[in-house]
């Protein structure tokens, strides 16, 4: 996956820059008739590119997202973590280690191996701190809303963020990449809260398609933007390529759209071409 870093400039999505600067005016259904214009941006933040941003899943790595790591290694997620860790009540760890010790032991596992010692602790740290942490968490207690003080109505695409989460079904793992998209109104999101809101809502037992439709709810309930478009796509489910029909080399892509994203065709064929 290339990640690169754009500025795209869509004049409030009523005309396009060329590639010599010249603007074209678009109906919002007409093909554009030339290249976009992309501009390189070196530390993409609210304050230097308040709209019309392109910033890939490393760039955001390398904003504000230090790795976690403890005593039990680096986190799961450790390509996207979470700034901080939430842990959750004693009695919720308790419940989970009572659960994965059963689990072990109806397949009678040699207790007196080592290696078995603290793994239900191990597991119940894991779930709780970082692959489940999502129910513990709320997007209004970590994201920062910005007044669009420059008016600016241009496309904000966010891609290549690295998705991970556990199927609903058989809680088995599926990993891949995630892109979102809006345009703004009043408000605005610093960049990186846009891959925190959806590691929120993958940080739980989910479906794919939940997660988009959830993330997109919430980011039109922060802003009322104008649209909002989430992509997830080069997902593979450990439950199809490791069970069932076993498909190895199968990957899902899910799109959910609201507002102007819903409406325009061309606009949602303008954001999937930018996302490859």
């Amino acid at each position: 996956m290339k990640n690169t870093t754009h500025n795209h400039r869509s004049n409030g999505h009523n005309g396009a820059l060329h590639s010599n600067g010249s603007k074209a005016e678009s109906n919002g259904t007409a093909a554009l008739s030339e290249p976009l214009r992309f501009v390189p941006v070196d530390s993409p933040n609210e304050t230097n590119n308040p709209g019309g941003v392109i910033v890939s899943g490393s760039e955001l790595l390398a904003l504000e997202t230090p790795n976690h790591v403890d005593e039990y290694g680096p986190s799961f997620v450790e390509a996207y973590p979470s700034t901080e860790i939430v842990t959750g009540e004693p009695e919720q760890y308790e419940k989970i280690e009572k659960a994965v010790y059963a689990l072990l032991d109806a397949f009678n596992v040699n207790w007196e191996d080592p290696n078995y010692t603290d793994t239900p602790k191990r597991v119940a740290k894991a779930y709780m701190d970082y692959w489940a942490n999502g129910y513990a968490r709320d997007a209004e207690d970590e994201v920062t809303v910005f007044p669009n003080s420059s008016g600016s109505g241009d496309l904000v695409l966010v891609k290549d963020m690295k998705l991970y989460s556990l199927c609903s079904h058989h809680l088995a793992p599926f990993t891949g990449y995630g892109a979102i998209a809006y345009m703004p109104n009043e408000h605005l999101l610093g960049l990186s809260k846009l891959g925190r809101i959806l590691d929120i809502y993958s940080r739980r037992f989910q479906l794919q398609e939940r997660i988009g439709a959830q993330t997109a709810d919430k980011i039109m309930q922060l802003l009322r933007p104008k649209g909002v478009m989430v992509v997830l796509y080069d997902v593979e489910h450990m439950c199809m390529s490791s069970r069932g029909v076993k498909l190895h080399e199968a990957s899902t892509t899910t799109v959910a759209t609201r507002g102007i994203f819903k409406e325009d065709s061309q606009l949602r064929a303008e954001v999937m071409s930018l996302i490859r």
